[in-house]
C-alpha cells in the first residue's frame, strides 16, 4: 500500500478540519516567532544601549581611594592620559573616553537636588551615544576659560528645579580632602536615555570643570569603544596583562539593567511560549480525537480488510505529520510577512522611551558619525 498517498487523500478529503488545524498551528507558530523576534531586538537594543553608555571595556584603578562617607565619587584613576595615549595606536580601537563621577547638590533659586553628576569629554561623549540619549543640545568643546562652564541636566532633574536652557545653576560639592566646593554653571539643555529614576538625579559637564570643581585631573574610568565587540575579550586579556594597577572590565560585567531585564524577559516569554504551545496542543488533540471518532468506520473496514493496527496507527501518525510541515511552512510565510510589515511601517518594537510631553528631544549624533 502507498501509506503516503492514502494519507494525502485523507488529508484532502476533509477540508475544513485541515484548514481549521492549519490556522491554528500556524498562528501559534506565528506568535511564537514575532514574539521571539521582539524579545531578541530588546535583548539586543539592551546591548547597544549598555555598550554605547559604559563603552565595550571599562579601565578602572584596582585601589580606588577611600570612599567619603559612603559616597559614589571615585576620582582614583591618575594615569588615564597615558593610558588613553598608548590605546590610539590599536587599531582595533575607536574612541576612548575618560569619566569623572561625582556628586554634590545642584541648586536654582530656593530649589535644590542631588545630583550624580559625570564629567565627559564633550567633543566625543555625545557622538557614541547616537539615538538612545535624546537631547535638547550638547555641551559646547570650544568653551574658552573666560566663558561660563554648562551642564547638562537630566530631563526629570530639570522639571524638579524648574529649569531651562540658559539658566545659571549652582553646583556643590565635597572633595576627597573634606573641603567644599561650588561652581555656578550655565544650563546648555536637557537628555533623556528613557529611565526617569536616572534622569531624575543625574547630570553632565565638560571634564574640565568637574576637575576645576573636584580638585583633581583623576577620573573614575575610561571607556573604550572598539570597532567590532568581538574583539573585546582578546584586548580585554592583552590590556589586563600590559597596564599594571587597573582592572580591565567587559560591557557584560557592567550589564546590571541588561541582565536583570533578560531575566525577566526570559520568564515573560517562557510562560507565554508555554500558554501558546498549551493551546495549540489541547486544539489539535480535540481535533485529531473528533477525526478519529468521525473515521470508526473507516478504521473497522480498514480492519476487516487485514490491515494491523500499528499500520492505522502510522497512517493517522503520517496524516499529523503532513499537516504540521504545512502549518510550519505556512506559519514562517506569516511570521516573515509580519515582520517585513512592521519594518515597512518603522513601528518600533520595543516599548517608546519615556520623554517630556512638550520638551522637542533629539537625536545626540547631530549629523555626526556615531562610531
Amino acid at each position: 500500500m502507498n501509506w503516503p498517498l492514502i494519507a494525502l487523500r485523507n488529508i484532502l478529503r476533509d477540508g475544513t478540519r485541515v484548514i481549521s488545524t492549519l490556522l491554528i498551528i500556524a498562528t501559534g507558530l506565528t506568535a511564537l516567532l514575532v514574539g521571539s523576534g521582539f524579545m531578541l531586538s530588546t535583548y539586543d537594543s539592551l546591548q547597544e544601549i549598555t555598550m554605547r553608555t559604559e563603552g565595550h571595556l571599562i579601565v578602572i584603578d584596582d585601589t580606588p581611594e577611600p570612599l567619603l562617607g559612603g559616597s559614589h565619587q571615585q576620582l582614583s584613576l591618575s594615569n588615564w592620559q597615558t593610558i588613553r595615549e598608548s590605546l590610539w595606536d590599536d587599531d582595533r580601537v575607536l574612541r576612548v573616553l575618560p569619566r569623572a563621577r561625582f556628586e554634590g547638590v545642584v541648586s536654582k533659586g530656593n530649589r535644590s537636588a542631588v545630583f550624580f553628576g559625570s564629567g565627559v569629554d564633550p567633543k566625543e561623549e555625545f557622538r557614541v551615544h547616537g539615538p538612545f540619549l535624546r537631547t535638547t543640545g550638547v555641551l559646547d568643546p570650544w568653551l574658552t576659560s573666560s566663558q561660563r562652564a554648562e551642564v547638562m541636566l537630566g530631563a526629570q532633574l530639570a522639571r524638579t528645579l524648574d529649569a531651562t536652557s540658559g539658566d545659571l545653576l549652582t553646583l556643590r560639592t565635597v572633595r576627597s580632602n573634606g573641603e567644599s566646593a561650588e561652581a555656578v554653571v550655565r544650563l546648555a539643555g536637557l537628555y533623556q536615555n528613557g529611565t526617569p529614576a536616572i534622569d531624575n538625579h543625574t547630570l553632565m559637564v565638560a571634564l574640565s570643570t568637574s576637575s576645576a570643581l573636584m580638585g583633581s585631573d583623576n577620573v573614575s574610568q575610561l571607556s573604550i569603544y572598539l570597532d567590532k565587540k568581538e574583539e573585546s575579550a582578546a584586548l580585554q586579556r592583552s590590556l589586563q596583562e600590559t597596564i599594571d594597577g587597573v582592572i580591565v572590565q567587559s560591557w557584560q560585567q557592567r550589564a546590571t539593567l541588561y541582565h536583570k531585564v533578560k531575566s525577566l524577559y526570559d520568564r515573560i516569554f517562557g510562560v507565554m511560549a508555554i500558554i501558546i504551545l498549551t493551546v495549540v496542543f489541547l486544539a489539535i488533540t480535540n481535533i485529531i480525537s473528533l477525526a478519529i471518532y468521525q473515521r470508526r468506520s473507516e478504521i473497522a473496514t480498514l480492519s476487516a480488510l487485514g490491515t494491523r493496527p500499528p499500520q492505522i496507527y502510522a497512517n493517522f501518525i503520517l496524516e499529523a505529520l503532513i499537516i504540521s510541515i504545512a502549518a510550519a511552512m505556512l506559519g514562517m510565510l506569516l511570521a516573515y510577512a509580519i515582520s517585513h510589515a512592521i519594518n515597512l511601517a518603522e513601528i518600533m518594537m520595543p516599548a517608546p522611551r519615556v520623554r517630556p510631553r512638550d520638551t522637542p528631544f533629539l537625536s545626540t549624533s547631530h549629523g555626526l558619525t556615531i562610531w
